[in-house]
């Protein structure tokens, strides 16, 4: 068995050594890994951020299963483009990893969902952040809101600290596209635990507890360094907090997951919501809702039910198109809704005079895909067949009426 484990620090290598110890590997490759990795794996010097190049090798070796552990190219959508080409991952895909690539959506979830968070309120434009920022309290928190490192997050003791780095995010772009829009957060003191969990959407399980030593110099008075060295468990996370925590923040988050559908389409045009799944599965067509949201203007998006049912077979998997809808390029959120389709009203009635097997919903997922023009093949296809008949018509009525041809 070939494993490809993607990224070069010390979490790799404590991923690669264990990953070592099973008997079924047969190789390891590291992209790009680092002098201490190479130990324990093949190095390739492929960076973590060069998507293509990492699909294409993956390819080319054969790989039978990939980890994918870096932030960026999680969140880049690394684990969708492996996937796709057949590729089993460890890791979320790009719709799961906006929770981390994103501190503003991860902020408005939680508030969503009643999951505990300090008061905060997002900015795009600078002039409205230096506004807000000379009536709230102080010390105060500056986040950018995406990836920056673990370096994007500036305690401001003073108003003047404060507007410096609302500047030097979204003016000086510092941590460039990440600073365009920020988080201005309310300052809580006391002790900082991380806790990280595995989950694959239904199950969780969390991990050892950490304190994490994040910012430079004596007193922590310096800037965040992306991190300065860990003490695991964290003596200040008790089995009272951690059922707490567990009750509170993690279970929650995880349910309100699994409601959000987070996707970015590149181009404007006509997409597709596909129901994949198992084959000969009593699939759930029809049982829910679905509502998209542009996420920068806030509007629905209107969806209809597919005309045509267009549906794609494989040996073991199958997927089928549930409904259409148009939108521009930008961010949008998917998620399931009370209001069910027309589908569902028909399946209720013939309930209650057949006897319906019960849908095991963990079997299949969502899933967004670009549409070819069916409106034009459907027509195309149409117009063959009536030439089609036209044709054998033809021949027919000149056998009939002795016609020469």
């Amino acid at each position: 068995m070939k494993i490809m484990v993607v990224g070069g620090g010390g979490r790799e290598h404590a991923i690669i050594k264990k990953i070592k110890e099973n008997d079924r590997v047969s190789e390891i490759f590291a992209l790009p890994g680092n002098g201490g990795i190479a130990r324990d794996a093949t190095c390739v010097n492929i960076g973590g951020e060069e998507l293509i190049g990492i699909v294409d090798f993956a390819e080319e070796e054969a790989i039978d299963f990939a980890v994918v552990a870096p932030d960026d190219p999680l969140v880049m959508g690394l684990v969708d483009l492996l996937e796709d080409k057949g590729i089993p991952c460890f890791g979320p895909n790009k719709s799961a990893a906006i929770i981390e690539g994103s501190k503003s959506f991860s902020k408005e979830l939680m508030r969503k969902y009643g999951i505990p968070t300090a008061q905060y309120e997002i900015f795009t434009d600078k002039d409205s952040a230096i506004q807000y920022l000379e009536t709230c309290n102080i010390p105060v928190v500056i986040k950018a809101d995406g990836l920056a490192k673990g370096k994007g997050v500036i305690i401001a003791e003073t108003r003047e600290t404060a507007e410096t780095a609302v500047t030097s995010m979204m003016e000086d772009k510092i941590f460039g596209e990440s600073g365009s829009c920020i988080v201005i957060e309310e300052f809580l003191e006391g002790p900082e635990v991380s806790v990280l969990s595995f989950t694959d959407g239904k199950v969780l399980i969390p991990m050892i507890s950490s304190m994490g030593h994040k910012r430079a110099l004596d007193g922590d008075k310096g800037l965040n360094t992306g991190g300065m060295g860990t003490i695991a468990p964290n003596p200040y996370y008790t089995e009272d907090i951690a059922a707490q925590c567990e009750e509170e923040i993690f279970l929650p988050t995880m349910v309100a997951m699994n409601k959000e559908g987070n996707f970015q389409l590149d181009e404007s045009g006509t997409y597709g919501i596909w129901l994949s799944g198992k084959m000969f599965t009593k699939a759930p067509i029809g049982e829910f809702g679905f509502a998209i949201v542009n996420e920068q203007t806030g509007k629905r998006i209107s969806i209809m039910p597919s005309i045509m049912r267009t549906r794609v077979n494989g040996f073991t998997n199958s997927r089928i198109e549930l409904y259409t809808f148009s939108a521009n390029a930008g961010s949008y959120t998917l998620s399931l809704t009370n209001d069910p389709s027309l589908l569902d009203t028909v399946s209720g009635a013939l309930g209650k005079v057949v006897s319906k097997k019960a849908v095991d919903y963990t079997q299949f997922s969502i899933q967004i895909y670009k549409n070819k023009p069916t409106i034009l093949l459907f027509l195309c296809t149409w117009l063959i067949i009536l030439g089609f008949f036209s044709f054998v018509g033809g021949i027919i009525l000149a056998v009939l009426t002795g016609t020469k041809i």
